[in-house]
């Protein structure tokens, strides 16, 4: 009886360090969940990966600020230009851009140069 009792004293120390070598693993070494490094995001005008491989604006992915640098688009219908793009699914051509209220033949004439799917 007493081997017994000293093979359960034993079994049960090993899960007490076990556990505690868990816990401290987890205290120490790992890292939160919630990194801000993680979450943070920016819309700024320099160079974006949508913008990155042949130099225009991409109707489907840029930002407002990529938007606005094309001359004659302010903020206003940049910010059309984005909610067409999320109403209707993206652009499907670059002429599909003319739906957009405030995009007439002029303005897409200027700047269907400068801009891409």
């Amino acid at each position: 009886m007493d081997e017994e009792r000293v093979h359960i004293r034993i079994l049960i120390g090993i899960a007490a360090v076990l556990a505690a070598l868990c816990i401290g693993y987890n205290v120490f070494f790992v890292p939160p969940i919630c990194s801000p490094a993680a979450v943070v995001t920016t819309d700024t005008p320099s160079k974006t990966l949508s913008s990155a491989y042949n130099g225009k604006v991409h109707l489907n992915s840029s930002p407002v600020s990529q938007l606005e640098s094309l001359k004659g688009v302010g903020s206003a219908l940049a910010k059309r230009i984005i909610i067409y793009r999320q109403q209707h699914g993206g652009f499907h051509s670059v002429e599909e851009l003319k739906n957009v209220k405030g995009v007439g033949e002029k303005l897409f004439a200027q700047i269907k140069d400068q801009i891409d799917l």
